[in-house]
Order: structure tokens, then sequence, then C-alpha cells
């Protein structure tokens, strides 16, 4: 994308993070880094704003996150707690609901969100359970929001 001319913002959760993003940043030229922790709203529609400011409006998103108590990825799924069934479902599948309706009045015509998914949202994976569930939940999610967004020309694919 950046070869192509496109200019790029890449957020991250926190500042532990950013040591592994900022080598990510500089490869592709990128000067807006943001802090957004997708579990925080204000923290999303913090990155809108300076998003605005920034450029104005986008073309495209690329939703890279999921999180799951790795501690109850082994073993069965019927052990997972409800305190990680929410979180992981929260962060993995309903980010990509909130941050599509918040930049979906900036986003250009013909504009795209993408988000990633795996295998496991289609089969039992041993060892990935609760996010297999929470990868099922953002491909259902894509399903509703391209239906949702494409009224506005706007793409949603996993």
């Amino acid at each position: 994308m950046h070869a192509n001319g496109a200019k790029l913002a890449i957020t991250y959760q926190n500042d532990t993070l950013l040591k592994r993003v900022k080598p990510l940043a500089d490869k592709v030229n990128s000067d807006t880094l943001i802090e957004c922790d997708v579990n925080n709203e204000d923290h999303i529609q913090n990155t809108v704003d300076q998003i605005i400011n920034k450029f104005g409006t986008i073309d495209f998103i690329i939703h890279a996150v999921a999180y799951s108590d790795k501690n109850e990825l082994n073993g069965r799924y019927i052990d997972t707690s409800k305190n990680n069934f929410i979180n992981s479902l929260s962060i993995s599948c309903y980010s990509f609901t909130k941050i599509a309706k918040l930049f979906q009045p900036i986003m250009n015509d013909g504009g795209s969100l993408v988000t990633l998914s795996f295998y496991g949202a289609k089969k039992v994976i041993p060892n990935y359970n609760v996010m297999g569930v929470a990868k099922a939940a953002l491909e259902t999610s894509v399903k509703y929001l391209s239906v949702d967004l494409g009224e506005q020309n706007i793409r949603v694919n996993a």
C-alpha cells in the first residue's frame, strides 16, 4: 500500500507494543502513530479525531486485533471463564464493529474495511478455544457490516 502512495497511520495498544510497531512505521515512512486500546471507546474516538486532523478522510482500515488470555487457550473450551469470553469477543470482534461505526462518516466512497480471521472460525483447532468463537463472530459481523456499509459503497471483508 505504501509503495502505491498510501499515507498510513498505525495504531498500537500501549507503550510496550509501540516498541514493536515503530520499526514497521519507519519502514513504511509513517509518522502517524496513535495509541489506541480498542477496549477503550475514548481511545477509538481519539484515533478518529487524530485521523480527521491529519488526513480528513480515509480510504481503508486494516483491523488486525485479537486477544485472549493465553492461559485459557490450552485445554478444553468448556473451561473458558466468563471474563475471558467477554474480553476476547470484545477485543477480537466488537472492536471491529465500533471502529466501523466511528470511521464510517470519514470513509471515502469505495472505501474498504478489512479484518483478519483464521481457519479456527470454521473448524475446531486444538488450543484455539474461545478465539475460534471470537473469529466466527467476527466473520459474521463482517457480513452484517457489509450490508450496512454497502449502501455507502464501502466494502467489508475478512
